[in-house]
Protein backbone atom coordinates (compact mmCIF):
# COMPACT_ATOMS: atom_id res chain seq x y z
CA UNK A 1 0.00 0.00 0.00
CA UNK A 2 0.76 3.71 -0.51
CA UNK A 3 0.43 4.70 2.94
CA UNK A 4 1.07 8.07 2.34
CA UNK A 5 4.61 7.65 1.11
CA UNK A 6 4.05 8.06 -2.61
CA UNK A 7 1.65 11.00 -3.73
CA UNK A 8 0.50 10.45 -7.29
CA UNK A 9 -0.41 13.79 -8.99
CA UNK A 10 -3.51 14.23 -11.12
CA UNK A 11 -4.43 17.07 -13.62
CA UNK A 12 -6.48 19.55 -11.86
CA UNK A 13 -8.27 19.64 -15.01
CA UNK A 14 -9.02 15.70 -14.54
CA UNK A 15 -10.66 16.27 -11.19
CA UNK A 16 -12.86 19.17 -11.92
CA UNK A 17 -14.31 17.64 -14.70
CA UNK A 18 -15.99 15.01 -12.76
CA UNK A 19 -19.35 15.34 -11.79
CA UNK A 20 -20.14 13.81 -8.28
CA UNK A 21 -18.56 12.89 -5.58
CA UNK A 22 -18.96 9.24 -6.26
CA UNK A 23 -16.58 9.89 -9.76
CA UNK A 24 -14.27 11.89 -7.67
CA UNK A 25 -13.60 9.01 -5.31
CA UNK A 26 -13.36 6.58 -7.84
CA UNK A 27 -10.62 8.49 -9.96
CA UNK A 28 -8.96 8.64 -6.75
CA UNK A 29 -8.89 4.50 -6.42
CA UNK A 30 -8.00 4.18 -10.10
CA UNK A 31 -5.16 6.81 -9.90
CA UNK A 32 -3.70 5.01 -7.13
CA UNK A 33 -3.17 1.93 -9.26
CA UNK A 34 -4.49 -0.03 -6.34
CA UNK A 35 -6.88 -2.75 -6.20
CA UNK A 36 -10.51 -1.97 -4.90
CA UNK A 37 -10.33 -4.42 -2.31
CA UNK A 38 -6.77 -3.14 -1.11
CA UNK A 39 -8.25 0.35 -0.56
CA UNK A 40 -11.36 -0.83 1.67
CA UNK A 41 -9.72 -2.90 3.16
CA UNK A 42 -7.19 -0.76 4.58
CA UNK A 43 -9.94 1.30 5.54
CA UNK A 44 -11.99 -1.04 7.21
CA UNK A 45 -15.25 -0.55 5.23
CA UNK A 46 -17.13 -3.40 3.42
CA UNK A 47 -16.92 -4.13 0.16
CA UNK A 48 -20.65 -2.94 -0.29
CA UNK A 49 -19.90 0.62 1.10
CA UNK A 50 -17.19 0.97 -0.98
CA UNK A 51 -19.41 0.02 -3.83
CA UNK A 52 -21.83 2.94 -2.79
CA UNK A 53 -19.21 5.70 -2.41
CA UNK A 54 -17.57 4.88 -6.33
CA UNK A 55 -21.14 4.54 -7.53
CA UNK A 56 -22.21 7.89 -5.39
CA UNK A 57 -24.72 6.83 -3.06
CA UNK A 58 -22.60 7.05 -0.29
CA UNK A 59 -19.52 9.77 0.70
CA UNK A 60 -16.54 8.53 3.10
CA UNK A 61 -16.82 9.45 6.38
CA UNK A 62 -14.90 12.50 7.38
CA UNK A 63 -13.06 10.97 9.74
CA UNK A 64 -11.87 8.82 7.32
CA UNK A 65 -10.85 10.96 4.66
CA UNK A 66 -7.07 11.52 5.54
CA UNK A 67 -6.37 7.84 5.79
CA UNK A 68 -7.93 7.53 2.44
CA UNK A 69 -5.64 10.04 1.05
CA UNK A 70 -2.48 8.60 2.28
CA UNK A 71 -3.61 4.85 1.50
CA UNK A 72 -4.30 6.00 -2.09
CA UNK A 73 -1.46 7.94 -1.99
CA UNK A 74 -3.42 11.57 -3.66
CA UNK A 75 -5.83 13.97 -2.51
CA UNK A 76 -8.24 13.89 -5.58
CA UNK A 77 -11.69 13.42 -3.54
CA UNK A 78 -10.86 16.38 -1.16
CA UNK A 79 -9.43 18.52 -4.15
CA UNK A 80 -13.02 17.84 -5.84
CA UNK A 81 -14.79 18.83 -3.01
CA UNK A 82 -12.83 22.30 -2.54
CA UNK A 83 -13.46 23.15 -5.91
CA UNK A 84 -17.16 22.59 -5.45
CA UNK A 85 -17.11 25.07 -3.01
CA UNK A 86 -14.59 28.03 -5.27
CA UNK A 87 -11.80 27.00 -3.55
CA UNK A 88 -8.35 24.50 -4.13
CA UNK A 89 -5.79 23.14 -1.67
CA UNK A 90 -2.19 23.96 -0.89
CA UNK A 91 0.38 22.02 0.66
CA UNK A 92 0.79 23.95 4.13
CA UNK A 93 4.61 25.25 4.68
CA UNK A 94 5.08 22.85 7.01
CA UNK A 95 4.70 20.02 4.85
CA UNK A 96 6.21 22.30 1.78
CA UNK A 97 9.79 22.54 4.50
CA UNK A 98 9.14 18.63 5.36
CA UNK A 99 8.88 17.35 1.66
CA UNK A 100 12.13 19.94 0.68
CA UNK A 101 14.26 18.54 3.36
CA UNK A 102 13.23 14.63 2.20
CA UNK A 103 14.53 15.71 -1.29
CA UNK A 104 17.47 17.76 0.07
CA UNK A 105 18.84 14.71 1.58
CA UNK A 106 17.94 12.26 -1.42
CA UNK A 107 19.90 14.99 -3.53
CA UNK A 108 23.10 14.25 -0.95
CA UNK A 109 22.92 10.65 -1.19
CA UNK A 110 22.68 10.86 -4.71
CA UNK A 111 25.77 13.22 -5.21
CA UNK A 112 27.75 11.27 -2.96
CA UNK A 113 27.08 8.24 -5.05
CA UNK A 114 27.82 9.69 -8.63
CA UNK A 115 31.31 11.19 -7.04
CA UNK A 116 31.95 7.07 -5.94
CA UNK A 117 31.36 7.42 -2.15
CA UNK A 118 28.78 5.44 -0.08
CA UNK A 119 24.88 6.80 0.02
Amino acid sequence: MNQGTQRFAVAIELIRSKQSAGAAFTLACDASGMEDKGIYSALDIDAGSFSRMKSGAATLRGDLVKQFCDVVGNTVYVEWFAWQVGCTLVVTQTEAERQNQLLREENAALRRVLQGGAA
